[in-house]
């Protein structure tokens, strides 16, 4: 599916209560270039209000996509089921003020596939990650292995440092920031 397949005339006298159906596949996402890489994700999309200048569409997306782990990097399927309301209107310029997109009256074709896409984007988890014990295993050993190595060279680094680059008045001791020294990052 190309993104020319998500064009949708405003100026279709028919649009108000009409229905697409659209599907972002591995295709779509490589071309839109974004943190989703892979997947399949059905949008149902209607027009649920349309006058000469203003377009109310419902979007309800519904599949699976894939993103990297945010520990391991591996690859993560989500589960996506969202729904969302878009309100586009015809002016001058294109502008996208976040609540209305505004379309120029002289393309008057809209292209869906960036809305139902960062829909699906937003209705993904902050925090990106396999559940406990499924992260790739060479790569948690890594990330061990360096996080060891950084834990050794700052306590190195703590006992052998010297504030001879501060000046002797600035030196005083803070007994409220002790408790932190015992955090590792």
């Amino acid at each position: 599916m190309k993104l020319n397949d998500f064009l949708i005339d405003l100026l279709d006298a028919r649009l108000a209560g009409r229905q697409f159906d659209f599907v972002m596949n591995d295709a779509v996402f490589q071309q839109i270039d974004g943190l989703v890489t892979k997947g399949e994700v059905h949008a149902q999309v209607t027009c649920t209000k349309a006058t000469s200048q203003e377009f109310i569409f419902s979007i309800h997306s519904e599949g699976v996509v894939c993103v990297p782990c945010d520990r391991c990097l591996s690859d993560l399927e989500l589960r996506i089921e969202t729904t969302d309301q878009l309100t586009v209107r015809l002016g001058d310029t294109y502008e996208d003020d976040g609540d209305v997109l505004t379309v120029p009256s002289n393309e008057a074709q809209f292209d869906i596939s960036l809305p139902i896409y960062e829909f699906i984007v937003l209705s993904m988890p902050i925090k990106r990650t396999h559940g406990p014990g499924k992260c790739d295993s060479a790569m948690m050993q890594e990330f061990s292995k360096h996080q060891a190595a950084r834990s050794s060279r700052e306590g190195e680094e703590d006992e052998d440092s010297t504030d001879d680059d501060v000046p002797a008045d600035s030196q005083v001791h803070d007994s409220r920031w002790d408790a932190l020294k015992n955090f590792k990052v």
